[in-house]
């Protein structure tokens, strides 16, 4: 999926947890992880939001 569609889905889940990536962004490089985990965690089985909503989850509770 398309990098570009990964950072609207993150941000979209990252409101769900009261943050805006607009007014509190993230460094470039934990972007680039967190996009690059969603990449690798997908399976054939699993949804992409899913997969956001797993990855985001882990990161804001630090259980990585």
């Amino acid at each position: 999926m398309e990098d570009k569609i990964l950072k609207k889905m993150l941000r979209k889940s990252f409101i769900q947890y009261g943050r805006d990536l607009d007014e509190d962004p993230l460094y470039d490089e934990v972007l680039a992880y967190l996009i690059q985990k969603i990449k690798v965690d997908k399976t054939d089985d699993s949804e992409w939001y899913e997969v956001v909503e797993d990855v985001i989850y882990s990161y804001l509770t630090n259980q990585e």
